[in-house]
């Protein structure tokens, strides 16, 4: 398959995933973090340009998940017990890809603005039994994504190098239990790799990236670093307007968390897994073109994180 119609697919669907990153910590600060495992893969992960202008993305997301059992969860400078969280999260993500004069090598920018509404509720805080239930719906962190470069080895086989910035733009406000931010500043150094197997119409990507977070002043909290690897495997059909698929993911925190209540949860090291069928449909190539999606990704060997599911769908528009 040539990089033009792999980066049209890319277009519809990188307000998918990426979105996700705009949804706030609830492991690490609050259990949650900011990679939701699944959901950084995406087709044409490794691919960028060659179509120069600008894109536009909307995509609405679904998220259900708790920490249950009576164990305990740090959030926002609290211990929090028995916590369930519910979430909707909608993006606006304007997009730019830059025209080269070689077609080796391509650059593009992205900025991903979140309006949050989250649900929380728990059974304890700090130590005292109250049954809390907290809502708030805002604006959450914007992401930025300066310069992500990617490299054409070939029309099958693309990588893609880029560093993205969560800026603490959200509500954040110590012991509470639904923020929609996480008051500090994350940078993720990360590359995405697709090779697409033209005999079969089978598409392979990967996605490997490393969370890393600044200290929290607010409730002197510092969450360790998170190492997270999504691969996918998809199918096309029709010409390639429709494919399905499914995806794998593993998310492992490689050190500690920090600050007095960290050692309170003896350093609250998390992980999970997560694995979900994939559903691509192009409804429209031509100018604007419009892409259609839906992933379904469930939690599973969750250690000191939220576990539930998360359902994304949306669609997309491309006027490159």
């Amino acid at each position: 398959m040539g990089g033009k119609a792999i980066a049209m697919r890319r277009l519809g669907i990188i307000g998918l995933v990426l979105a996700a990153a705009a949804m706030p910590v609830l492991a690490v600060d609050g259990g949650f973090g900011r990679t939701i495992p699944g959901t950084w893969v995406i087709p044409g992960v490794g691919v960028i340009g060659p179509d120069s202008g600008f894109g536009f993305t909307y995509f609405p997301i679904g998220y259900m998940g708790a920490i249950g059992g009576n164990r305990v969860d740090e959030i926002s400078g609290v211990l929090a017990t028995n916590v369930q969280a519910n979430a909707s999260i909608n993006v606006l993500i304007p997009s730019y890809t830059y025209r080269t004069e070689t077609k080796k090598v391509h650059f593009s920018s992205q900025m991903f603005i979140p309006v949050n509404w989250w649900d929380v509720t728990a059974s304890e805080i700090n130590g005292v039994p109250q049954s809390v239930n907290s809502r708030n719906a805002s604006v959450g962190d914007v992401i930025f994504v300066p310069v992500t470069v990617g490299i054409h080895f070939s029309d099958h086989n693309n990588l893609a190098i880029s560093a993205w910035f969560w800026a603490p733009t959200g509500l954040f406000r110590f012991g509470n239990i639904s923020n929609v931010g996480m008051g500090v500043w994350t940078f993720m150094p990360n590359f995405g790799h697709t090779y697409f197997w033209e005999k079969h119409n089978l598409e392979f990507d990967n996605f490997v990236g490393f969370d890393i977070y600044g200290h929290n002043s607010v409730t002197n909290y510092t969450s360790g670093t998170v190492f997270h690897w999504d691969s996918m495997v998809l199918k096309y059909f029709g010409n390639k307007r429709a494919a399905v698929g499914a995806l794998g993911t593993q998310l492992t925190q490689i050190n500690d968390d920090t600050g007095p209540l960290a050692k309170e949860l003896n350093g609250f090291r998390g992980q999970k897994s997560g694995v979900g069928p994939i559903v691509l449909y192009t409804a429209k190539r031509e100018k604007p073109g419009v892409t259609l999606s839906l992933r379904w990704i469930n939690e599973f060997f969750v250690t000191n994180m939220l576990k539930g599911n998360t359902l994304m769908a949306g669609a997309a528009l491309s006027f490159r």
